[in-house]
């Protein structure tokens, strides 16, 4: 790995190091060098030296997005068609659909809903509203749950 210029020359196996780790940054040194045909010491060495010329800035851990940072929203939704079982279980299939309400009167169901995304949302209430079964749908976001 010679610095030409600022630049770092990386060769074919420091490449393939740097592949496994983009993976999956908790490969161990022994697993890199049984797929590279290196020891687990050469890794070693190699990491240590791509870590003091700044090509492997730290390693990361990535989280999951949590319940807490979903998008929340109720839809208010009149059913098209009787019964209204059909479209009570197929609303119920739908991702990011956490609970389906059938309600008496002007409206017919509350959907309970989470999306990681506006965008996300937007597209399960287009599907909701665009549907054959569904001659109505309006949704609200939840801004905060009283517990």
């Amino acid at each position: 790995m010679a610095c030409v210029s600022g630049e770092i020359d990386l060769d074919d196996k420091d490449r393939r190091i740097l592949a496994i780790l983009d993976d999956n940054a908790r490969t161990s040194a022994t697993e890199i060098g049984r797929r590279i045909g290196l020891s687990r010491t050469a890794i070693q060495d190699r990491l240590s030296k791509l870590e003091a010329d700044g090509v492997i800035k730290g390693y990361r851990v990535e989280i999951a997005q949590t319940k807490d940072e979903l998008i929340r929203a109720v839809l208010f939704v009149k059913i098209a068609v009787r019964p209204c079982n059909r479209a009570l279980e197929w609303m119920a299939s739908l991702e990011g659909v956490q609970e389906v309400i059938s309600l008496s009167g002007e409206i017919d169901c509350l959907i309970k809903c989470t999306a990681p995304d506006v965008a996300s949302l937007t597209a399960l209430n287009d599907q909701i509203g665009s549907s054959h079964l569904i001659s109505s749908s309006t949704s609200n976001l939840v801004l905060s749950v009283a517990r």
